[in-house]
């Protein structure tokens, strides 16, 4: 059922395509500006794929699965946890796969230092988004979460910049992008952060297992 669910998920094209032709247009700009500057360039290119990846992970699984679109699964499987796993794997691929291209360029073509962008904090950031964007848009249309993120970070950039300068966890989780930066973060406050998105995309998957979704087989 895991791989039936994710190849199933793959089908029903979960992103929009604007989205997946921004990533492939940052793709593009990313390789470029890692293979130019490996160092700063990679970093430039894996905020661009933090930014879209906070779309893209976005793609809403309430909505859907109360219009029946997932009832080939969730009436069949004997476990839902299989299906919302599948479900984030997929939302989240598109922006894994190319973040892992940038990274094993840069890594290929850097130098030493290069390595210390590719893994470790820059990875956190990744799966804060990938968690915390998929969370927020559980029971959303796709893509919203995305913007409403969005337009908080704008909000707070504009009114209150200061509290983007600091390294708490809080910061962290509400700006990934703190991860993306030269400034050593201590590791403890990256965990933590860390830690809260996954404790909050495994409650939404516990939560989730027990939703009357209005299945097909219901009267």
């Amino acid at each position: 059922m895991p791989a039936s669910a994710f190849r199933y998920f793959l089908t029903l094209r979960l992103h929009a395509p604007y989205a997946l032709t921004i990533l492939l247009v940052v793709l593009v700009v990313g390789l470029y500006l890692t293979v130019a500057n490996p160092p700063t360039g990679l970093d430039d290119g894996l905020g661009m794929v933090l930014f879209v990846q906070m779309f893209l992970a976005s793609t809403g699984f309430m909505e859907p699965a109360r219009r029946g679109h997932f009832d080939p699964l969730l009436t069949v499987s004997q476990s839902r946890a299989y299906v919302i796993a599948a479900h984030w794997l997929v939302s989240i691929l598109p922006g894994v796969v190319v973040w892992s291209l940038l990274c094993a360029v840069g890594v290929a073509t850097g130098a030493s230092a290069t390595w210390t962008r590719a893994f470790g904090a820059r990875w956190a950031a990744l799966f804060i988004v990938s968690a915390l964007a998929w969370v927020v848009g559980f029971g959303m249309t796709r893509g919203t979460a995305g913007f409403l993120w969005t337009a908080a970070l704008f909000a707070t950039a504009l009114q209150r910049s200061e509290l983007l300068t600091s390294d708490s966890p809080a910061v962290i989780l509400f700006c990934p992008f703190v991860l993306i930066r030269n400034d050593p973060i201590e590791t403890w406050r990256i965990v933590f952060a860390a830690g809260l998105a996954l404790v909050s995309l495994l409650l939404v998957w516990g939560h989730a297992r027990n939703l009357d979704l209005y299945l097909v087989e219901q009267s």
